[in-house]
């Protein structure tokens, strides 16, 4: 017996459908937030987390079409958790929203790579006298031990590779939001924090062995020992080195 089609009809009607359940789901969601006293901002903030641990384990890629029916199996949150999230996802820069398609996770361009960068230029070279005079021995002491152990790891399997992908971003924005932190200025680490979302969504376009052999960490290390030393200059001219070869390798492993 031959396959039965969907009609636009029939697809229409099972579109209403879901939207009917999800409304109740979002419902019965909202009453029981409000019976246990969790805030739907506290419930939000978990699917945005969860959908960003999904990204950097790879179950979203950039560039793909995913629906708010797939985040919320993924993720395990409800859709009007989901939903929430995809807020500041958007506003982020993240994903975009696309009326009756889905959700579309952002590529990266070499054109936002290079204005990201320049970007972080002027922002980080703008930061780091105050974060030189600012800084403690003991942060530095820490940013130096975990440093090096992250330049002598030897990852083998490709799970081992994923972990030490998530270590080195997890290090690498510690580092650089302690530098812009130090202006205590919040309109220049808000732009900050955008700007890492672009970086962010060009590794993951890069395969994980990538970034196990990455010289990044080296150049972070000449940066911490000028820091240590409380060579302030040379600490200027390090970090500007490093991100100005960051931006090359970036630029050099995106096609378009």
């Amino acid at each position: 017996m031959p396959a039965v089609e969907n009609t636009p009809r029939d697809t229409k009607v099972q579109d209403e459908q879901n939207d009917a359940e999800d409304h109740v789901a979002d419902a019965g969601e909202i009453e029981s937030v409000a019976d246990t006293g969790e805030s739907l901002v506290t419930l939000r903030e978990t699917a945005y987390k969860q959908f960003m641990n999904a990204l950097l384990r790879r179950e979203f890629r950039p560039g793909r079409l995913i629906s708010q029916r797939e985040i919320a199996r993924v993720t395990g949150n409800s859709l009007a958790s989901v939903r929430e999230a995809l807020k500041r996802l958007e506003g982020e820069r993240i994903v975009e929203l696309l009326p009756k398609r889905g959700i579309l996770i952002r590529e990266v361009r070499q054109k936002d790579i290079a204005e990201a960068y320049d970007a972080r230029i002027l922002i980080e070279n703008h930061a780091i006298g105050s974060y030189a005079k600012s800084c403690s021995t003991e942060e530095i002491d820490r940013f130096l031990r975990e440093t090096e152990a992250v330049v002598s790891a030897k990852p083998t399997s490709s799970e081992d590779q994923l972990a030490q992908l998530d270590l080195r971003i997890r290090l690498d924005r510690e580092l650089h939001r302690a530098i812009v932190a130090a202006l205590d200025n919040t309109p220049l680490a808000d732009a900050h924090a955008k700007i890492e979302t672009t970086m962010l969504l060009a590794r993951l376009n890069l395969p994980p062995l990538f970034h196990s052999r990455g010289p990044a960490f080296k150049e972070h290390l000449v940066l911490l020992q000028a820091l240590r030393e409380g060579q302030v200059k040379e600490a200027r001219t390090a970090l500007r080195q490093h991100l100005l070869q960051a931006r090359e390798r970036a630029m050099q492993s995106t096609e378009w």
